[in-house]
């Protein structure tokens, strides 16, 4: 029998991007849409949109590096960590 699974420490991952979009003046999923393909990054509004709500787990590397490009910032404009 293995090891049992580690706990989680209670912190919890929080999507930035409407803050970040709100502070670069960026006020639709479409727009941040149409600025991602301008850079060559392909999703669609809906798939975004679930993402930056936080209503998925999965998200694609290259996406999240596109978000970091068009609204220059680092991951933490991105995403921030809560305490318990």
């Amino acid at each position: 029998m293995g090891k049992p699974p580690k706990k989680l420490s209670g912190r919890k991952l929080v999507w930035r991007v409407r803050v970040t979009m709100a502070e670069r003046d960026i006020r639709t999923v479409t727009e941040l849409v149409r600025r991602l393909e301008g850079i060559g990054v392909q999703t669609s509004v809906s798939q975004l949109g679930r993402l930056i709500d936080g209503k998925t787990k999965l998200f694609n590397p290259e996406i999240i590096e596109g978000l970091m490009a068009v609204l220059d910032c680092d991951l933490d404009g991105i995403l921030s960590n809560t305490q318990p």
